[in-house]
């Protein structure tokens, strides 16, 4: 995962490509899924993919790498990112921290580990594919999580992985994760507590207007007060 990876098939058959992802926009919050009230979070996740191809792979100084200038002679089909939940701890135990074996990755001194992902608790689109969009000036690749809810209160991050269905590695008889990314963190709220929606974001008119299907809002939506 994260590493650069050599294709025997696919749209990189021969060649030697390293992907990253970089979570552009975050969920800020998202309320308690209920089958008569579904609401996905918000602001939606998006998370951009960057292409490398990496010459003279295994010769030290002498490798590099050119990231894909023109993402619109780029293959979307196939490509697919997945995401998992993983809840955050009220605070760290430090104490602990040192013993857990399969500690992933740390978000201000809280560990994530393997063992406490909850990605059953996610409704809706947990895989999604690509979009080419103009982002910053240039055609880019795209994944947007517009349908992602929550069944469980609290702080949350997610997890994207990405992988080529149709490419497969030399040596090796399946697609494999190609990159991950953690993201940022998000709260959950109860129905009573929930304080309402913000105006989209810029990003999220963008997208919309390059034919992502996402519901837009001019205004902040606040919670009614009893």
């Amino acid at each position: 995962i994260n590493q650069s990876i050599h294709f025997a098939s696919g749209q990189f058959r021969g060649r030697v490509i390293r992907a990253e992802l970089h979570e552009v926009q975050k969920a800020d919050l998202g309320r308690k899924y209920a089958r008569v009230d579904r609401r996905p979070l918000d602001p939606p996740p998006v998370v951009l993919m960057r292409l490398f191809e990496v010459s003279n792979p295994g010769l030290g100084s002498e490798s590099a790498e050119k990231e894909i200038q023109d993402y619109s002679y780029v293959v979307v089909l196939g490509f697919v990112c997945t995401v998992d939940l993983f809840p955050l701890r009220s605070s760290p135990d430090s104490s602990k921290t040192g013993l857990l074996p399969d500690v992933l990755h740390y978000v201000d001194g809280h560990p994530i580990t393997e063992r406490s992902k909850m990605t059953s608790s996610l409704v809706g689109a947990t895989f999604v594919q690509p979009a080419c969009v103009d982002y910053l000036g240039k055609k880019s690749l795209m994944f947007v999580f517009a349908d992602l809810a929550v069944k469980t209160e609290g702080y949350f991050i997610l997890r994207y992985r990405v992988f080529d269905i149709f490419s497969q590695p030399l040596d090796h008889p399946e697609c494999v994760i190609q990159a991950e990314h953690y993201g940022g963190v998000f709260r959950v709220y109860s129905t009573k507590e929930f304080p309402g929606l913000q105006a989209s974001t810029e990003l999220t008119k963008q997208l919309a207007r390059w034919g992502v299907r996402l519901n837009i809002r001019e205004t902040e939506r606040k919670r009614r007060k009893k």
